[in-house]
C-alpha cells in the first residue's frame, strides 16, 4: 500500500514538473542523524540523500514544495581516545521520503521552511563487534512502516537556478519500540533525528 501511494505521489511531481504553474529540479546532500533514544548521543552517521522537488507560488513570499528523495538514517557510536576496549555499533536505515514544506521569503537570498515529511522504511542493518543484529528483535521492536517527522530549515538562493539547504527533522512519533516495549515517561520509543544540507538546482 505504501509502495502505491509512493508512485501515486511521484507522479504527481513528475506532472507538476512539465506544468507552467510549477518549478521543479533535482536535490543532492549529506544527511547526519542519530536515533533519540539509543543512550547513543552525537549526529554521527552520515549519508548521501537524493531526490526531486516542485514547488508552486503562492505568493511574492510563501511559495509550497513537496520533494521525493532518498534519505538514509540511523545511529553509529564512536570509540573515544580513553576507551580501553574497543566498540562499535552502526544503524543504517534506508527511507524513501515524501517532504512537504512552506517556504517564506525573508529576505531575496534568504528563506525559512517548516513542514511534515512521511517516510516509507525499506530496510535496515544493524551490527555492532559481535556481528549482525538484525534479526535479534521481536514483531513488537522491529522499525514501523512508516516515519512522520517535522521539519524545518533554511534556505540560500545563489541565483534563480541554485539553492543550499539545511534542515532539521525530527520524528514525531516512534519509529522502533524500546526493548520489551518498555518507556519512561515521555521516552517512549527511538525516535529519528537529522541534520541536513543539500544543494538543490532547478530545471
Amino acid at each position: 500500500m505504501r509502495h502505491f501511494v509512493l508512485f501515486f505521489l511521484f507522479a504527481c511531481i513528475i506532472q507538476g514538473a512539465f506544468s507552467q504553474k510549477f518549478n521543479s529540479g533535482l536535490q543532492l546532500g549529506l544527511n547526519t542523524s542519530q536515533i533519540t533514544g539509543d543512550n547513543l548521543a552525537g549526529y554521527n552517521k552520515a549519508g548521501i540523500t537524493a531526490g526531486i522537488w516542485v514547488n508552486r507560488n503562492i505568493s511574492e513570499r510563501l511559495s509550497i514544495w513537496m520533494e521525493l528523495s532518498y534519505l538514509p538514517k540511523g545511529s553509529k557510536k564512536l570509540n573515544s581516545p580513553s576507551d580501553s576496549i574497543p566498540d562499535y555499533y552502526r544503524l543504517h536505515i534506508n527511507y524513501i521520503e515524501v517532504p512537504i514544506s512552506i517556504t517564506y521569503r525573508l529576505h531575496p537570498k534568504l528563506s525559512f521552511e517548516t513542514g511534515i515529511s512521511c517516510g516509507a522504511y525499506i530496510s535496515h542493518t544493524e551490527e555492532d563487534v559481535n556481528g549482525d543484529l538484525t534479526g535479534i528483535y521481536g514483531p513488537s521492536e522491529q522499525f514501523k512502516s512508516t516515519d512522520i517527522s517535522f521539519n524545518a530549515g533554511l534556505n540560500w538562493h545563489f541565483n534563480s537556478k541554485w539553492m543550499f539547504n539545511v534542515r532539521n527533522a525530527n520524528s514525531i512519533f516512534p519509529v522502533r519500540n524500546h526493548n520489551q516495549q518498555t518507556y519512561f515517561r515521555l521516552n517512549r520509543g527511538q525516535y529519528t533525528s537529522c541534520i541536513m544540507g543539500r544543494i538543490l538546482y532547478q530545471f
